[in-house]
Protein backbone atom coordinates (compact mmCIF):
# COMPACT_ATOMS: atom_id res chain seq x y z
CA UNK A 1 0.00 0.00 0.00
CA UNK A 2 0.67 3.22 -0.71
CA UNK A 3 2.00 5.33 2.42
CA UNK A 4 0.67 8.69 3.83
CA UNK A 5 2.73 10.64 2.90
CA UNK A 6 3.50 9.97 -0.24
CA UNK A 7 -0.14 10.12 -0.60
CA UNK A 8 0.03 13.71 0.78
CA UNK A 9 3.29 15.01 -0.99
CA UNK A 10 1.75 13.49 -4.57
CA UNK A 11 -1.85 15.57 -3.28
CA UNK A 12 0.31 18.76 -2.48
CA UNK A 13 2.42 18.59 -5.85
CA UNK A 14 -0.73 17.92 -8.05
CA UNK A 15 -2.19 21.22 -6.50
CA UNK A 16 0.29 23.13 -6.89
CA UNK A 17 1.76 22.01 -10.22
CA UNK A 18 -1.65 22.38 -12.07
CA UNK A 19 -2.69 25.41 -10.32
CA UNK A 20 0.53 26.88 -11.58
CA UNK A 21 0.43 26.00 -14.79
CA UNK A 22 -2.86 26.50 -15.41
CA UNK A 23 -2.13 30.25 -14.04
CA UNK A 24 0.29 30.89 -16.94
CA UNK A 25 -1.19 29.16 -19.23
CA UNK A 26 -4.76 31.57 -18.98
CA UNK A 27 -2.41 34.59 -18.57
CA UNK A 28 -0.42 33.68 -21.73
CA UNK A 29 -3.34 32.82 -24.14
CA UNK A 30 -4.86 35.94 -22.64
CA UNK A 31 -1.57 38.18 -23.73
CA UNK A 32 -1.94 35.90 -27.09
CA UNK A 33 -5.78 37.11 -27.55
CA UNK A 34 -5.72 40.40 -26.00
CA UNK A 35 -8.47 41.95 -27.94
CA UNK A 36 -10.91 39.86 -25.74
CA UNK A 37 -8.67 39.25 -22.60
CA UNK A 38 -11.23 38.41 -19.85
CA UNK A 39 -13.20 35.85 -22.82
CA UNK A 40 -10.21 34.08 -23.10
CA UNK A 41 -9.39 34.03 -19.12
CA UNK A 42 -12.86 32.28 -19.04
CA UNK A 43 -12.75 30.10 -21.58
CA UNK A 44 -9.54 29.24 -20.78
CA UNK A 45 -10.17 28.47 -17.12
CA UNK A 46 -12.91 25.95 -17.95
CA UNK A 47 -10.71 24.10 -20.50
CA UNK A 48 -8.03 23.72 -17.78
CA UNK A 49 -10.48 22.56 -15.40
CA UNK A 50 -12.34 19.89 -17.34
CA UNK A 51 -8.50 18.63 -18.70
CA UNK A 52 -8.02 17.59 -15.27
CA UNK A 53 -10.63 16.35 -14.59
CA UNK A 54 -11.38 14.34 -17.56
CA UNK A 55 -7.86 12.35 -17.37
CA UNK A 56 -8.46 11.32 -13.90
CA UNK A 57 -11.97 9.99 -15.30
CA UNK A 58 -9.81 8.38 -17.83
CA UNK A 59 -7.31 6.63 -15.79
CA UNK A 60 -10.41 4.93 -13.45
CA UNK A 61 -12.68 3.90 -15.77
CA UNK A 62 -10.45 3.15 -18.83
CA UNK A 63 -11.67 -0.46 -18.99
CA UNK A 64 -15.52 -0.42 -19.16
CA UNK A 65 -14.99 2.40 -22.19
CA UNK A 66 -15.82 1.44 -25.35
CA UNK A 67 -12.91 2.01 -27.92
CA UNK A 68 -14.35 5.72 -29.42
CA UNK A 69 -14.94 7.46 -25.93
CA UNK A 70 -11.76 6.48 -25.01
CA UNK A 71 -9.72 8.22 -28.59
CA UNK A 72 -12.29 10.69 -28.06
CA UNK A 73 -11.38 11.30 -24.85
CA UNK A 74 -7.49 10.77 -24.88
CA UNK A 75 -7.39 13.12 -28.12
CA UNK A 76 -9.13 16.19 -25.83
CA UNK A 77 -7.14 15.53 -23.29
CA UNK A 78 -3.48 16.08 -25.72
CA UNK A 79 -5.12 18.85 -27.47
CA UNK A 80 -5.79 20.22 -24.23
CA UNK A 81 -2.56 19.71 -22.73
CA UNK A 82 -1.37 21.53 -25.89
CA UNK A 83 -3.24 24.73 -25.96
CA UNK A 84 -2.01 24.54 -22.22
CA UNK A 85 1.77 24.55 -23.48
CA UNK A 86 1.10 27.22 -26.23
CA UNK A 87 -0.54 29.35 -23.09
CA UNK A 88 2.34 28.90 -21.07
CA UNK A 89 5.41 29.48 -23.95
CA UNK A 90 3.19 32.81 -24.44
CA UNK A 91 3.67 33.72 -20.79
CA UNK A 92 7.34 32.90 -20.49
CA UNK A 93 7.53 34.60 -23.99
CA UNK A 94 5.73 37.60 -22.49
CA UNK A 95 8.12 37.68 -19.88
CA UNK A 96 11.16 37.80 -21.58
CA UNK A 97 9.84 40.27 -24.07
CA UNK A 98 8.71 42.93 -21.29
CA UNK A 99 12.44 42.74 -20.37
CA UNK A 100 14.13 42.66 -23.73
CA UNK A 101 12.02 45.24 -25.33
CA UNK A 102 13.40 47.89 -22.32
CA UNK A 103 16.78 46.78 -22.61
CA UNK A 104 16.66 47.51 -26.50
CA UNK A 105 15.32 50.55 -25.73
CA UNK A 106 17.56 52.01 -23.39
CA UNK A 107 20.40 50.88 -26.28
CA UNK A 108 18.53 52.93 -28.43
CA UNK A 109 18.43 55.53 -26.58
CA UNK A 110 22.55 55.52 -25.62
CA UNK A 111 23.25 55.02 -28.90
CA UNK A 112 21.24 58.27 -29.76
CA UNK A 113 23.01 60.07 -26.88
CA UNK A 114 26.42 59.41 -28.29
CA UNK A 115 25.56 60.05 -31.79
CA UNK A 116 24.46 64.08 -30.40
CA UNK A 117 27.46 64.17 -28.63
CA UNK A 118 29.34 63.41 -31.75
CA UNK A 119 27.58 65.96 -33.37
CA UNK A 120 28.36 68.57 -30.92
CA UNK A 121 31.62 67.89 -30.94
CA UNK A 122 32.21 67.72 -34.45
CA UNK A 123 30.67 71.14 -34.56
CA UNK A 124 33.16 72.92 -32.11
CA UNK A 125 35.92 71.45 -33.84
CA UNK A 126 34.55 72.63 -37.47
CA UNK A 127 34.05 76.07 -35.48
CA UNK A 128 37.91 76.17 -34.33
CA UNK A 129 38.92 74.76 -37.58
CA UNK A 130 37.23 77.92 -39.11
CA UNK A 131 39.01 80.37 -36.86
CA UNK A 132 42.29 78.54 -37.43
CA UNK A 133 42.02 78.86 -40.94
CA UNK A 134 42.38 82.74 -40.41
CA UNK A 135 46.05 83.56 -41.41
CA UNK A 136 47.91 84.73 -38.53
CA UNK A 137 48.91 87.72 -40.30
CA UNK A 138 45.32 89.05 -39.53
CA UNK A 139 45.87 88.50 -35.93
CA UNK A 140 42.35 91.18 -35.23
CA UNK A 141 40.35 89.60 -37.26
CA UNK A 142 41.48 86.10 -35.61
CA UNK A 143 40.99 87.14 -32.48
CA UNK A 144 37.30 88.28 -33.06
CA UNK A 145 36.33 85.54 -34.99
CA UNK A 146 37.85 83.59 -31.53
CA UNK A 147 35.71 85.86 -29.65
CA UNK A 148 32.55 85.50 -31.73
CA UNK A 149 32.24 81.70 -31.69
CA UNK A 150 33.64 81.19 -28.42
CA UNK A 151 29.89 81.31 -26.91
CA UNK A 152 28.72 78.65 -29.68
CA UNK A 153 31.42 76.54 -28.07
CA UNK A 154 30.76 77.14 -24.24
CA UNK A 155 26.78 76.23 -25.18
CA UNK A 156 28.11 73.23 -26.83
CA UNK A 157 30.31 72.05 -24.19
CA UNK A 158 27.39 72.38 -22.16
CA UNK A 159 25.24 70.29 -23.98
CA UNK A 160 28.17 67.58 -24.21
CA UNK A 161 28.34 67.62 -20.42
CA UNK A 162 24.39 67.41 -20.04
CA UNK A 163 25.04 64.44 -22.59
CA UNK A 164 27.58 62.73 -20.22
CA UNK A 165 25.00 62.85 -17.43
CA UNK A 166 22.12 61.27 -19.73
CA UNK A 167 24.32 58.87 -20.78
CA UNK A 168 25.40 57.97 -17.37
CA UNK A 169 21.98 57.70 -16.34
CA UNK A 170 21.14 55.02 -19.47
CA UNK A 171 23.73 52.85 -18.22
CA UNK A 172 23.11 52.39 -14.81
CA UNK A 173 19.52 51.82 -16.24
CA UNK A 174 20.30 49.08 -18.74
CA UNK A 175 22.83 47.70 -15.75
CA UNK A 176 19.14 47.77 -14.06
CA UNK A 177 17.38 46.01 -16.70
CA UNK A 178 20.22 43.41 -17.43
CA UNK A 179 19.73 42.18 -14.11
CA UNK A 180 16.68 40.82 -15.09
CA UNK A 181 18.25 38.75 -17.93
CA UNK A 182 21.69 38.15 -16.94
CA UNK A 183 21.70 34.80 -16.25
CA UNK A 184 20.19 34.64 -20.19
CA UNK A 185 23.64 36.95 -21.22
CA UNK A 186 25.97 34.53 -19.55
CA UNK A 187 24.49 31.24 -20.85
CA UNK A 188 24.49 32.94 -24.24
CA UNK A 189 28.15 34.33 -24.13
CA UNK A 190 29.27 30.87 -22.68
CA UNK A 191 27.83 28.91 -25.53
CA UNK A 192 27.97 31.59 -27.81
CA UNK A 193 24.65 31.67 -28.83
CA UNK A 194 22.28 34.27 -29.56
CA UNK A 195 20.29 34.95 -26.43
CA UNK A 196 16.74 34.57 -28.30
CA UNK A 197 17.74 31.10 -29.42
CA UNK A 198 18.90 30.39 -25.66
CA UNK A 199 15.19 31.77 -24.36
CA UNK A 200 13.88 29.51 -27.02
CA UNK A 201 15.39 26.48 -25.92
CA UNK A 202 14.60 27.23 -22.06
CA UNK A 203 11.06 27.71 -22.86
CA UNK A 204 10.13 24.45 -24.79
CA UNK A 205 12.03 22.64 -22.12
CA UNK A 206 9.55 24.02 -19.64
CA UNK A 207 6.62 23.63 -21.51
CA UNK A 208 7.49 20.07 -22.49
CA UNK A 209 7.82 19.02 -18.45
CA UNK A 210 4.59 21.61 -17.01
CA UNK A 211 1.82 19.92 -18.30
CA UNK A 212 2.11 16.65 -18.93
CA UNK A 213 3.97 16.50 -15.32
CA UNK A 214 0.90 18.03 -14.04
CA UNK A 215 -1.48 15.60 -15.60
CA UNK A 216 0.47 12.43 -14.59
CA UNK A 217 0.73 13.92 -10.87
CA UNK A 218 -3.32 14.31 -10.54
CA UNK A 219 -3.16 10.96 -11.81
CA UNK A 220 -1.13 9.34 -9.16
CA UNK A 221 -2.80 11.11 -6.50
CA UNK A 222 -6.32 9.88 -7.43
CA UNK A 223 -4.48 6.10 -7.59
CA UNK A 224 -2.81 6.47 -4.33
CA UNK A 225 -5.97 7.93 -2.36
CA UNK A 226 -8.05 5.38 -3.99
CA UNK A 227 -5.87 3.24 -3.27
CA UNK A 228 -5.86 3.70 0.52
CA UNK A 229 -9.60 3.93 0.72
CA UNK A 230 -10.18 0.50 -0.41
CA UNK A 231 -7.22 -0.71 1.63
CA UNK A 232 -8.72 0.61 4.60
CA UNK A 233 -12.75 -0.48 3.73
CA UNK A 234 -11.08 -4.24 3.09
CA UNK A 235 -9.22 -4.12 6.47
CA UNK A 236 -12.45 -2.82 8.52
CA UNK A 237 -14.15 -5.67 6.70
CA UNK A 238 -11.47 -8.18 7.58
CA UNK A 239 -11.61 -7.03 11.65
CA UNK A 240 -15.38 -7.14 11.73
CA UNK A 241 -15.68 -10.92 10.21
CA UNK A 242 -12.93 -11.74 12.51
CA UNK A 243 -15.05 -10.08 15.40
CA UNK A 244 -17.90 -12.31 14.52
CA UNK A 245 -16.24 -15.49 14.10
CA UNK A 246 -14.81 -15.37 17.61
CA UNK A 247 -18.14 -15.58 18.90
CA UNK A 248 -18.88 -18.38 17.18
CA UNK A 249 -17.81 -22.32 18.45
CA UNK A 250 -16.58 -22.69 14.57
CA UNK A 251 -13.82 -20.75 15.23
CA UNK A 252 -10.78 -23.01 16.13
CA UNK A 253 -11.49 -24.72 12.84
CA UNK A 254 -10.87 -21.77 10.20
CA UNK A 255 -6.92 -22.27 10.40
CA UNK A 256 -6.25 -19.34 8.86
CA UNK A 257 -4.62 -16.17 9.77
CA UNK A 258 -5.98 -12.78 9.69
CA UNK A 259 -3.12 -11.02 7.59
CA UNK A 260 -3.43 -13.68 4.83
CA UNK A 261 -7.32 -12.09 4.40
CA UNK A 262 -5.62 -8.92 3.40
CA UNK A 263 -4.24 -7.78 0.25
CA UNK A 264 -0.82 -7.40 -1.25
CA UNK A 265 0.68 -3.64 -1.97
CA UNK A 266 0.05 -4.00 -5.36
CA UNK A 267 -3.44 -5.17 -4.76
CA UNK A 268 -6.60 -3.52 -4.84
CA UNK A 269 -9.71 -4.87 -3.73
CA UNK A 270 -13.13 -3.64 -5.09
CA UNK A 271 -16.40 -3.23 -2.71
CA UNK A 272 -17.60 -6.64 -4.53
CA UNK A 273 -14.31 -8.28 -3.80
CA UNK A 274 -14.61 -7.59 -0.01
CA UNK A 275 -18.67 -8.61 -0.16
CA UNK A 276 -17.61 -11.87 -1.46
CA UNK A 277 -14.64 -12.26 1.16
CA UNK A 278 -17.22 -11.31 4.01
CA UNK A 279 -19.45 -14.03 2.27
CA UNK A 280 -17.08 -16.86 2.84
CA UNK A 281 -16.01 -16.27 6.15
CA UNK A 282 -19.46 -16.57 7.74
CA UNK A 283 -20.29 -19.63 5.40
CA UNK A 284 -17.11 -20.99 7.31
CA UNK A 285 -18.60 -20.81 10.67
CA UNK A 286 -21.97 -22.66 9.71
CA UNK A 287 -21.18 -25.92 11.49
CA UNK A 288 -23.61 -28.05 8.80
CA UNK A 289 -21.20 -27.00 5.86
CA UNK A 290 -20.51 -29.99 3.96
CA UNK A 291 -17.04 -30.94 2.80
CA UNK A 292 -17.75 -30.12 -0.86
CA UNK A 293 -18.86 -26.48 0.13
CA UNK A 294 -15.73 -26.45 2.24
CA UNK A 295 -13.77 -27.25 -1.04
CA UNK A 296 -15.94 -24.72 -3.03
CA UNK A 297 -15.30 -21.86 -0.19
CA UNK A 298 -11.56 -22.49 -0.24
CA UNK A 299 -11.34 -21.92 -3.90
CA UNK A 300 -13.32 -18.75 -3.82
CA UNK A 301 -11.25 -17.17 -0.94
CA UNK A 302 -7.88 -17.67 -2.95
CA UNK A 303 -9.30 -16.20 -6.24
CA UNK A 304 -9.75 -13.63 -3.70
CA UNK A 305 -7.07 -13.22 -2.59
Amino acid sequence: MISLWITIGLAIAATCVSTLGAFFSIVGLGALFSGATVSVWIMAGSLEFAKFVLAAYLHQTWKILNPFMKAYMTSSVVILSTITSVGIFGYLSDAYQSASTVLEAENIKLVDLKKQQEGYESEIDRLNYAVDEIPDARISKKLQARQEIEPKVLDLKSKIQDLDKQVTQANLHILEVKKKVGPLIFISKNFNVDIDVVVRYLIFIFVTVFDPLAICLVIASTYSIESRKYKKQVSESVNSMFKNNTQSSHVDSVDVKKEAFLPSDNQTLTTDDSIILQMNFKDETKKDQTDAEDSKLTSDFKKVV
